[in-house]
């Protein structure tokens, strides 16, 4: 086994540790939580490292599993509080007809995420069907029906 087998590439561990051989990562693993460290995505990574200690797989492919597991700590997306000013700005939107598309915009945030809050603090968007049946006739909306007949 060789357990100083060196990647290509360093891996920059958790509290900016800077792991260059298959000993770093287990000595990493080996101070990971319970829970963690039996995630799959770790056993998977322990799998490879192995194999490459014992020469039969690949460093690049251990590499690739620890980074997964290393990314798997990684929240997907950052939940960000409402400030006052954003629900001001947002009921503003709603009074004044705004679309959630254009709220989003001006709040920098999704669109699914500016619906559920004006639904929440109490100042829904209007559904589309109410907002095109409030919009006033153009003159092509005017002749398409005599079109059908």
């Amino acid at each position: 086994m060789s357990w100083d087998s060196q990647f290509a590439e360093p891996i920059v561990l958790p509290n900016n540790v800077v792991a260059t051989t298959l000993r770093h990562v287990i000595a990493h693993i080996s101070e990971l939580p319970d829970a963690e460290r039996n995630s799959r995505e770790w056993q998977n990574a322990r799998i490879h490292i192995l194999q490459a200690a014992d020469q039969v797989g690949s460093i690049w492919f251990a590499r690739i599993a620890i980074i997964r597991a290393l990314k798997r700590r990684m929240p997907r997306f950052r939940r960000r509080s409402w400030s006052p000013e954003e629900l001001r700005l947002l009921d503003k939107l709603v009074v004044d007809g705004a679309s959630p598309r254009t709220a989003a915009e001006a709040l920098n945030r999704s669109k699914e995420t500016v619906r559920t809050k004006a639904r929440r603090v109490g100042c829904p968007f209007p559904h589309r069907d109410e907002v095109k049946r409030q919009r006033p006739l153009t003159q092509e909306d005017v002749d398409l029906p005599q079109l059908a007949r």
